[in-house]
């Protein structure tokens, strides 16, 4: 049976590290250059942390988070779980909420509120890999962090409360664009082992439909959307040529960037709308808006970058 208590413990955030002292000894106020050389080790180190794919170790995450409650002076919980993504650990919160009476029998499930609970165990690492430095190359004795250190190192997103723990597995997959953003344009960005899938392009999280199927967008989806970085992304992914075309939108100029070597064209969309369209010489295909007194290319280089040669938006 599971006790009844209603009390959340967030004691592994690190909004609770705020004004703890890692020592009392002196200042660092400088590091070695011996130190400064250990730096692409970390870095190194903890994005292997931080990508791994192995499932969560069950026994080695239990030990670390009850070492968690014990520097903050809690008592560890007695109920430990294994779930396999954060949509199933969500999933148990919210039963575990119902049970100990803290919802409503009837209260309807809400992923994002769920997830609000859960910390980001190796996706940590981050930040924990500043401490991990300091502990290890300084002589720094850190208790209060060294058990989430121990705990990114095992398992994925995990969710404390008093009386129970909720741990992840980490991620079956991910994938990065060159900036190390989550990206793939041919299926999920993040996968977990209960199916559960994370849909990114260059670092947006979309949906399925933007990734797999973008030509099954309608203009209102397009036109509806309210982030501005994702719109262009929608409107790219259905193909510029396609959006006007739907749009009916008109031609008002066309000219070749002769400096560039790339084609640009403005329109007009029925709503008056002014856009640039311009292509870079890798191919890419870019649409910006345009003030609407604006009815040339050349007029509309100049208007974005009124003191640079008129070339810039061929070379993006």
């Amino acid at each position: 049976m599971i006790p009844k208590k209603k009390s959340i413990v967030n004691l592994c955030d690190r909004r609770s590290l705020k004004g703890f002292k890692m020592t009392d000894k002196k200042p660092i106020d400088s590091l070695t250059p011996e130190q400064e050389a250990k730096f692409p080790e970390y870095v190194e180190k903890w994005t292997k942390i931080g990508l791994n794919c192995d499932p969560c170790d069950f026994e080695a995450a239990k030990a670390a988070a009850i070492k968690c409650y014990n520097s903050a002076g809690v008592t560890p919980p007695l109920h430990f779980h294994h779930t396999r993504s954060p949509k199933e650990c969500a999933e148990l919160q919210h039963e575990l909420k119902i049970k100990y009476g803290i919802y409503k029998a009837d209260q309807k499930f809400n992923l994002a509120s769920e997830l609000s609970d859960q910390i980001y165990g190796s996706h940590d690492a981050s930040w924990l890999s500043f401490y991990d430095f300091f502990i290890i190359e300084c002589g720094e004795a850190i208790p209060e962090i060294e058990g989430l250190i121990e705990l990114s190192k095992v398992c994925g997103w995990w969710a404390p409360y008093s009386e129970n723990v909720i741990f992840q597995d980490r991620h079956e997959s991910i994938f990065l664009d060159d900036q190390d953003r989550l990206h793939n344009e041919s299926g999920p960005a993040v996968s977990y082992r209960d199916g559960y899938k994370i849909w990114a392009i260059e670092g947006h999280k979309v949906d399925e439909q933007l990734v797999m199927a973008p030509e099954t967008q309608t203009i209102e989806q397009i036109d509806g959307e309210s982030n501005g970085d994702i719109r262009a992304i929608r409107i790219e992914r259905f193909g510029w040529p396609n959006y006007l075309a739907a749009t009916n939108s008109v031609v008002l100029d066309r000219r070749d960037n002769v400096i560039e070597g790339t084609k640009e064209a403005l329109y007009k969309s029925p709503r008056g709308d002014i856009r640039l369209v311009a292509s870079c010489p890798t191919g890419r295909v870019f649409c910006m808006g345009v003030p609407a007194e604006i009815t040339t290319c050349e007029a509309a280089q100049k208007w974005f970058w009124p003191s640079q040669d008129v070339r810039i938006l061929g070379r993006t």
